[in-house]
């Protein structure tokens, strides 16, 4: 690490090579008196000088040599062959960063063999005879005075700067010291700052940073003792700690890690600090190494919680949490507007506080350590409709620590969704009441009409017969529409019974050949059956109405010419419902629109299109209720009912 002196009036150079030195201590002056006064304070490496200063660069440089001879200059900009002859290293005033970098690289390897040079002369010097100052005994008063004034250090709490200002307060009263300071790390990469001091100038205290990863700051991480200048061998960490203008340099260490250094100038009286002292601030920073990094720690977790804290209070949903003693601990911004609830009200107090059930939800999920899923419930509070679920907060032994409930308020989409169902049920209602009138409007005029015409035809054999047939075929219209009604809404009363399903497929198909007169198209039906009898435990009445419904859907949707159904019973084996039998009714004919029949069992869809197409759904409820299934399948040439209904036990 090097320290860089830029001088320039120009603001627009001193940024740019601001940026460009990051990896050093940099200090800035605007004219040459300025630099020569910042050299006198502080041992400078390089001076970086530019821009359209007053006096030459001759001049300067002359001036620069008489107060630091070891100090490198680079021109930056200069026109004359004279002027860049008096300078170390000259940059165009259009350098790049490469160039700059080549520069400081140079002058880099010439001030490190200066070092070696001068630090070689040291060591084959005699060695002066009475450098380091006997150990003296502490004065115990003096030394009581200042244990006092260490403690109220620990005495400021979570106040960092309060504690690190009373920390070199009582090792000012301690040891006496021309100069103090003390440097936190900060910035990433990690450099230590002076953050605060005693005596330093304001261009040391605000320009020297020294990385973490070389230097002074790297020897007191590895050494884990304190630095005493007449001590070192490493001239780069004897230079760093010069520049402090100290001569000890104490690791604060907690943990194994360097939180701070604390650098010491020559005492007021003496040149050196002895043993008993050095040790004593050792362990004096030690002490306060653990409270920097508590403090640290402390602020940290404040930090997260404020953060946690916003992050709960522009949430959109509401959030309560409870701890171990069943008690409020968290309430945010949206939970206190959707419950009309104060959170300086309810913080601290028992779950009961909270509307019920949301206080059972929460002790529930503490005690059973068991989350609820998302789900609606309806609290008596104003009637609001919730949407809630509830999880466990668990510690490191898995045993839960609190429970937390987050809700959204749903009142104002569920009275919207229940006012569209009104709607949509009334729409649905007028729909089915306009269905019914026109499916039984027919038969009820043909129906009126011949009781107007019996008083006076009732001796012609042909009206009474003709009469007969039309009125038996419109009253069994009218109660096949009425029964699949009720069929949507109620299955009636259920009479079950062992029958062999042969038997019930047969009074079908009779029941449908002696109807002769209601199709409107001729309709062949067709039956496969096998030898042995199928036995099934179910209401005969309601199975025969299901199985006519379907087989009339088919004749109802197969063409005019032509309706073939074919009608086939099997026993069939499933892998998880055991033995079943199957009926199969299918059709050729038959042609269904894949869209309807994507809705076919869905009688609200269906019922306009006609009642008629309500069959597969009436058929659908009937079968499920006798324990059955009924499912509809399209092949490429076919479409088919399954009936599979359970085998009856002996």
């Amino acid at each position: 690490m090097n320290t860089v002196l830029i001088v320039t009036p120009d603001d627009a150079l001193r940024t740019r090579l601001v940026s460009a030195l990051g990896d050093h201590s940099v200090f800035v002056a605007q004219t040459d008196p300025e630099a020569l006064k910042t050299l006198r304070l502080i041992d400078i490496d390089v001076i970086l000088r530019g821009g359209s200063l007053p006096r030459t660069l001759e001049t300067f440089v002359a001036s620069v040599k008489q107060v630091a001879p070891s100090t490198l200059t680079i021109a930056i900009g200069v026109t004359g062959d004279e002027e860049a002859e008096a300078a170390d290293l000259v940059l165009a005033t259009t350098f790049t960063q490469r160039e700059l970098e080549g520069a400081l690289r140079h002058v880099t390897d010439q001030l490190r063999l200066t070092r070696e040079i001068t630090a070689l002369r040291s060591s084959l010097a005699p060695d002066s005879p009475g450098s380091a100052a006997p150990d003296q005994p502490w004065e115990g008063a003096a030394f009581a005075r200042v244990l006092r004034e260490f403690t109220r250090a620990f005495a400021a709490g979570f106040d960092q700067p309060r504690a690190l200002e009373m920390f070199l307060d009582a090792i000012g009263e301690l040891v006496r010291p021309t100069r103090m300071a003390l440097l936190l790390p900060a910035g990433d990469p990690p450099e230590y700052r002076v953050a605060t001091h005693r005596g330093l100038v304001p261009q040391i205290a605000g320009g020297v940073h020294l990385p973490a990863g070389q230097g002074l700051a790297r020897w007191l991480a590895a050494q884990g003792r304190p630095a005493r200048l007449q001590d070192l061998t490493d001239p780069e960490v004897a230079r760093e700690l010069r520049l402090l203008q100290s001569v000890l340099a104490v690791p604060l260490l907690a943990h194994g890690e360097l939180v701070a250094i604390l650098t010491v100038g020559q005492p007021v009286v003496g040149w050196t600090y002895g043993r008993s002292e050095t040790e004593t601030l050792f362990d004096l920073g030690s002490h306060l190494a653990t409270a920097i990094r508590d403090i640290a720690l402390h602020n940290q977790l404040e930090r997260e919680q404020q953060f946690s804290e916003r992050i709960l209070a522009h949430m959109s949903s509401g959030v309560i949490t409870i701890g171990r003693d069943h008690r409020i601990a968290t309430m945010n911004r949206r939970a206190e507007e959707i419950l009309e609830l104060s959170a300086g009200e309810v913080m601290k107090q028992d779950l009961r506080a909270l509307p019920s059930p949301l206080g059972d939800m929460l002790y529930d999920t503490l005690r059973t350590g068991r989350a609820a899923a998302r789900h609606e419930i309806q609290l008596a509070l104003r009637g609001l409709w919730l949407e809630v679920s509830t999880y466990p907060v668990r510690g490191e032994d898995g045993t839960p620590l609190g429970a937390v409930l987050v809700f959204e308020d749903r009142t104002a989409q569920t009275e919207l969704l229940t006012q569209r169902r009104q709607v949509e049920q009334t729409q649905l209602l007028t729909r089915v009441v306009a269905r019914i009138a026109d499916e039984i409007k027919n038969p009820l005029v043909s129906i009126n009409t011949f009781i107007e015409l019996i008083g006076e035809r009732y001796d012609d054999p042909d009206f009474r017969r003709h009469f007969s047939s039309v009125v038996r075929r419109d009253v069994r219209r009218l109660v096949e529409v009425f029964e699949k009604l009720a069929g949507l809404v109620t299955e009636g009363e259920l009479n079950f019974t062992t029958v062999d399903v042969h038997s019930v497929v047969d009074d079908v198909v009779t029941a449908i050949e002696l109807v002769d007169d209601l199709p409107a198209k001729p309709l062949q039906l067709d039956v496969t059956r096998e030898t042995t009898p199928q036995v099934v435990k179910v209401d005969p009445a309601h199975l025969r109405k299901a199985l006519s419904y379907l087989i009339w859907y088919l004749a109802h949707n197969s063409p005019d010419d032509q309706a073939r159904v074919s009608v086939s019973v099997a026993r069939h084996s499933e892998r998880e419902s055991g033995e079943m039998v199957r009926i199969v009714i299918g059709s050729r004919t038959a042609s269904v629109s894949p869209d309807k029949l994507h809705r076919i069992f869905d009688p609200v869809q269906m019922v306009q299109e006609g009642l008629l197409d309500v069959g597969p759904a009436v058929s659908q409820r009937l079968v499920e209720a006798v324990g059955g299934q009924l499912t509809v399948r399209q092949g490429r040439h076919e479409l088919h009912f399954l009936v599979s209904l359970p085998l009856a036990t002996a």
